[in-house]
C-alpha cells in the first residue's frame, strides 16, 4: 500500500516523519518503522475506506500550487499534512514501544549511554497513553477536515453508513453526553444500530420507524410528538452505545471525564493506574440504566401517540362468568 510519505532515502523520509510529527528525532531509520506505517495505514483504511485512502494518496500525488509547471488540480496540502500526522502517529504508538528495548540475538537488552538514563516505568505507560491519545486526535483531525473539505469522503460508504442512524452528529450525540470526537461516533456505531434494531423498532414498529428516519431528513414535516420521539430515540441509542462500547474499545478514546484516571500508590503523584475492568462494568451499566430509563419514555411516548384500543366490559361478561371458570372446568369438577 503507497505511503505519503518520501521513502526516495533514508534522508529524505527522516526529515519528512520528522516535519510531519515534530517531537521524534530526525534520523529514524525508514527499514524500521516502515511495518509499522504499513499496519497505520492498513487501520486507517478500517476507518476511512480504501476508496477515501486512494483518494488522499492521488491528493498527495498533485502539484503543490505555485510551484514550477504546477497546474489544476492542485494538491490540498492541508489535507495532506493532516493524512501524513494520521498515520504517522499511529504507526508511532507500536514503533515508540517496540524500540525501548534493543533485540538482539542474546534477546532483549536495555539500552544506556552516559548522556541518556532510561525512563521509569509510570513514565512510559504515560507517554504510551499520551501517544495513543495523540493518534486518535490526529484520525479525528483528518475526519472533520475530509467532512467539510473531501467530496469522495462524503461519497464513501463509511461516510454514508454513519449518517444512516438517528444519532448522525457529535452534536446530536452531544445533547446527551458531550462528544467531540468524530472517531468515537465511527467506533460506536455499531452499539447504535444494535440499539435502534434490537431495542426501538419493536417498541415503536418498522412502519414508525421509517416514517421517522425518512422525515428526520425533512424536520419541517416533522409534528411535536415526531420530534419527542425521535430525541427520545437518540437519547436512548446514545447511553446504549456508551454501555456497548466501554467494555469494548479502546479507554483513552473516550473523553478524559468518563473514566477518570485512578492515582496510583507511588511516590510520585503524577502516575496513574490504567481503570481496572470493574471499574469500567460500572460505568457501562449506569450508562446501560439511563439507557433502559429512556427506553421507557419511548415506550410511554408511543401510547401517547397510539393510545391503545379500550374495549368496554358488557354485562353479559361481567356477570355470566364473574370468575374466569363454569361447570364446565376439569379443575371444578375434579
Amino acid at each position: 500500500m503507497e505511503l505519503p510519505f518520501d521513502i526516495s532515502s533514508n534522508t529524505a523520509f527522516a526529515s519528512d516523519l520528522k516535519d510531519t510529527l515534530g517531537f521524534v528525532d530526525s534520523d529514524i531509520a525508514l527499514r524500521k518503522i516502515k511495518p509499522d506505517l504499513d499496519a497505520a495505514a492498513y487501520d486507517l483504511v478500517k476507518t476511512i475506506g480504501q476508496s477515501t485512502y486512494d483518494a488522499l494518496i492521488v491528493n498527495k500525488n498533485l502539484n503543490k500550487e505555485g510551484e514550477e509547471g504546477a497546474a489544476e488540480p492542485y494538491q490540498d496540502e492541508m489535507l495532506t499534512g493532516y493524512f501524513k500526522y494520521a498515520i504517522g502517529s499511529m504507526a508511532w504508538v507500536d514503533h515508540a514501544s517496540a524500540s525501548d528495548l534493543a533485540h538482539t540475538p542474546n534477546g532483549r537488552r536495555m539500552r544506556s549511554s552516559d548522556d541518556e538514563k532510561t525512563p521509569f516505568e509510570w513514565m512510559l505507560a504515560r507517554d504510551d497513553d499520551n501517544l495513543q491519545k495523540r493518534s486518535y486526535k490526529a484520525i479525528d483531525v483528518l475526519i472533520n477536515y475530509m467532512d467539510n473539505n473531501f467530496d469522495v469522503w462524503k461519497a464513501s460508504t463509511s461516510f454514508t453508513k454513519s449518517h444512516e442512524l438517528f444519532v448522525r452528529t457529535t452534536e446530536d450525540f452531544s445533547q446527551f453526553y458531550t462528544l467531540e470526537s468524530r472517531l468515537l461516533l465511527i467506533k460506536l456505531r455499531p452499539g447504535l444500530s444494535m440499539c435502534e434494531s434490537h431495542e426501538i423498532i419493536p417498541r415503536i414498529g418498522q412502519e414508525l420507524y421509517e416514517s421517522l428516519k425518512t422525515k428526520k431528513a425533512q424536520p419541517e414535516t416533522l409534528s411535536a410528538d415526531e420530534k419527542k420521539m425521535i430525541f427520545l430515540i437518540q437519547k436512548s441509542s446514545s447511553y446504549s452505545s456508551l454501555s456497548y462500547g466501554l467494555p469494548r474499545l479502546q479507554v483513552n478514546l473516550f473523553p478524559e471525564g468518563i473514566l477518570q484516571s485512578i492515582r496510583s500508590d507511588s511516590s510520585t503523584v503524577k502516575a496513574r493506574q490504567v481503570p481496572q475492568f470493574l471499574e469500567i462494568k460500572q460505568v457501562a451499566d449506569l450508562f446501560k440504566k439511563d439507557a433502559d430509563n429512556s427506553l421507557l419514555e419511548v415506550e410511554s411516548h408511543y401510547k401517547k401517540m397510539f393510545p391503545p384500543a379500550v374495549i368496554p366490559a358488557t354485562d353479559t361478561t361481567t356477570i355470566s362468568n364473574p370468575y374466569g371458570f363454569d361447570e364446565n372446568d376439569t379443575f371444578v369438577n375434579t
